[in-house]
């Protein structure tokens, strides 16, 4: 419970008012939770006593009328600052937690699935959102209410009686939250379960169409299967851990009213107490129940968050491998970037993926990259958004260390079009503009036309503002390159870099839009990697890469005369024409 304050305490701080405000109307709905009991055990004695009149009638009635209304209209005061606080905190830790994953690196997306941060933005944090706003209903409200009713009951009724038949109510509910404890290992092994059911379902989603194209829908469903079956029978176990439990406290319960009835009963025989008192006294022991039940509930609610707290720690307190220096330097333009001895390895690969590369790139020049699959040429290019830090070796700009600029900056001047396409369910012209959201019709309608996206505009529905599917589901694969190479030449970049962005368009649409970046990106620079040697031919510098090294480089002319890779591959290629 301290964990979990501890985390919200600069909300609770924030919002002080609010809590203020909630620990007021608690305060008066427990008071009047109580009244009528003592009001009924009131009314039963002056009946008993025949004292009965039509105005001491008529002021009971009024009581047992007036605090339901009050009731009700402190609940309704209560219940809606508490959703209103509870929603302003999910939505803070949401903005929170997804602000922290935009500012890790890709090593962190290397170690963490998709799932598992999803549970975690989702189940983990409504876990602590619910904590925080229903421990003050939950411990305030329900420990206030058995304090004022057990003192009342000994104060007004019986000291003696209340010590018999209350004294085993915090004594067995310790004994079991105790026990209860234990389970909080368990609920993590079932969040960690429960991550991976998520992952499952959206690879499955996402990957509907392999599964369809091969025909594996029975297995895929059978392995989804797995993944749920193990989900329910983690958290079966802890409903029923739970389920064990449960009717330990009501026989807590149970112990406590039979004690009152029994002693109470002797209590009146020998005239320590009224009828109306007893009644009024098991009244109180009844209204106990509801809050001993939901303190009960409480800690199970503390158990789960105190999990959800740990694991939403583990996200907030991992710090990005690749981040700014302490001052950064801006960057808008550059002259000259030189890779001088760069090897890099991925976190998890026990093989550098590209080893002593040694490359200068000039402004203004357009630079093609070749090779065998996996000998590394996406790796090096990937160097200049900074997503890993390089495992050796440096990258300079203008003579100064990479690692001296601001990361936005430096992903500001590169436009990168993956070879992995990522489309988002929105209209088209919204899916360009994520590249320079400011970017005027001009520029947009630029754009367009370098990436040769207009001829399709005529074949979508309603033109620009067609809504993509889900992934581009709707668009051809051809059409989703040039969607995503559009969206990089918006945000017009000092460095566009084209990773086998050209594959799926035909030849015709490849050199429309090579003769179009050739004219609208004077004196800036291009790097082209490609598997056609169409796209790169005219290109100032070829760099062939093999094994993660430069193992040839020069323009088409030179390389098509020196016996090597390039040139077989050249020859290759055109005799398939």
């Amino acid at each position: 419970m301290f964990n979990i304050l501890k985390k919200i305490g600069w909300f609770i701080k924030q919002e002080w008012k609010s809590y203020v405000l909630m620990l007021v109307f608690l305060t008066l709905i427990a008071l009047m939770a109580l009244t009528p009991a003592y009001i009924l055990g009131i009314a039963i004695d002056v009946i008993v006593s025949k004292s009965l009149n039509e105005v001491t009638l008529l002021y009971l009635i009024g009581a047992l009328v007036l605090f339901p209304v009050l009731r009700y209209i402190s609940s309704f005061i209560y219940n809606y600052t508490v959703n209103k606080t509870s929603q302003k905190l999910a939505f803070t830790f949401r903005k929170i937690y997804l602000r922290k994953l935009f500012s890790m690196d890709a090593e962190f997306y290397e170690k963490y699935q998709k799932g598992d941060l999803i549970s975690r933005a989702t189940s983990d944090l409504d876990m602590i959102t619910v904590a925080a706003t229903s421990m003050l209903e939950g411990i305030v409200f329900n420990l206030g209410m058995i304090i004022i009713a057990v003192s009342i009951m000994a104060v007004t009724i019986s000291w003696e009686l209340t010590l018999i038949s209350v004294t085993i109510m915090p004594i067995g509910l310790t004994i079991l939250n105790i026990i209860r404890m234990k389970k909080r290992e368990y609920v993590k092994k079932h969040r960690v379960i429960y991550a991976e059911m998520t992952e499952k379902i959206l690879e499955s989603v996402e990957g509907q169409k392999t599964i369809r194209a091969y025909v594996q829908e029975e297995n895929d469903l059978e392995e989804q299967k797995k993944a749920i079956v193990n989900d329910i029978e983690s958290w079966r176990y802890i409903v029923n851990y739970e389920n064990r439990l449960a009717p330990m406290f009501e026989s807590v319960y149970g112990v406590a009213y039979i004690l009152a009835f029994v002693f109470g009963t002797i209590f009146i025989m020998n005239q320590q107490m009224s009828v109306g008192q007893l009644i009024t006294f098991i009244s109180y022991i009844g209204v106990l129940y509801g809050p001993i039940i939901s303190i009960s509930g409480v800690f199970q609610q503390i158990n789960n968050a105190t999990v959800a707290v740990d694991r939403y720690d583990e996200i907030m307190k991992t710090e990005p491998v690749v981040k700014d220096e302490k001052i950064p330097e801006n960057i808008i333009s550059f002259e000259k970037i030189q890779f001088k001895d760069v090897t890099f390895k991925y976190p998890f690969d026990e093989k550098p993926t590209i080893n002593k590369i040694n490359l200068t790139i000039k402004k203004g020049q357009t630079i093609g990259i070749v090779g065998p699959t996996g000998s590394g040429k996406s790796t090096l290019i990937r160097q200049l958004l900074r997503e890993f830090n390089v495992t050796s070796g440096d990258i300079y700009i203008d003579d100064k260390n990479i690692k001296k600029f601001k990361i936005e900056n430096i992903r500001k001047i590169v436009g990168y079009v993956p070879q992995s396409h990522m489309l988002f369910r929105r209209g088209v012209d919204d899916n360009i503009l994520i590249g320079n959201p400011q970017a005027t019709i001009d520029q947009l309608n630029r754009a367009i036309k370098i990436a040769d996206f207009e001829k399709d505009l005529n074949y979508l529905n309603a033109g620009l503002h067609t809504k993509v599917g889900e992934g581009g589901t709707t668009l051809s694969g051809g059409q989703k390159q040039r969607l995503s190479i559009a969206r990089a030449l918006i945000r017009e970049p000092e460095i566009l870099i084209l990773d086998d962005s050209l594959s799926a368009v035909d030849a015709n649409t490849e050199e429309t839009i090579l003769e179009q970046l050739k004219k609208y990106r004077m004196n800036k620079t291009n790097i082209i990697v490609a598997h056609r040697f169409s796209a790169i031919r005219e290109a100032d510098l070829i760099i062939v890469m093999d094994g993660g090294k430069i193992v040839q480089e020069g323009t088409h002319e030179t390389l098509t005369k020196v016996d090597g890779w390039y040139r077989q591959q050249y020859i290759q290629q055109m005799s398939m024409k």
